[in-house]
């Protein structure tokens, strides 16, 4: 019984994690990646915005882009990165959006 259970929970991870864009560690995660560009060259405002989970059941944030984007007075973005961050067996996760423009 208790292999059934181990082998269980070791394909459901390794298929949680094949199906996530953003490559994730069971036991440590500290990923960036970018997100979005466009055509722009240069950028001279930063911003960002913070989404987070707790044990996997209380998430919590706003990182939508028009309002991070708006909030620094942003209105030509010239591209987005994320960074996500967990720790052991996701007890906290955090992912971050960094937008770039003008």
């Amino acid at each position: 019984m208790k292999k059934v259970f181990l082998m269980s929970f070791l394909v459901s991870v390794l298929l949680i994690g094949a199906a996530l864009a953003t490559p994730m560690g069971i036991l440590y995660t500290d990923v960036k990646e970018p997100v979005s560009a466009s055509a722009l060259t240069t950028y001279s405002k930063t911003a960002t915005g913070t989404n987070m989970s707790i044990l996997g059941l209380i998430g919590i944030g706003d990182s939508s882009i028009e309002k991070i984007a708006k909030a620094q007075g942003i209105t030509k973005i010239q591209h987005v990165d994320k960074q996500v961050f967990s720790i052991p067996l996701f007890l906290y996760v955090s992912e971050t959006f960094t937008i770039y423009g003008d």
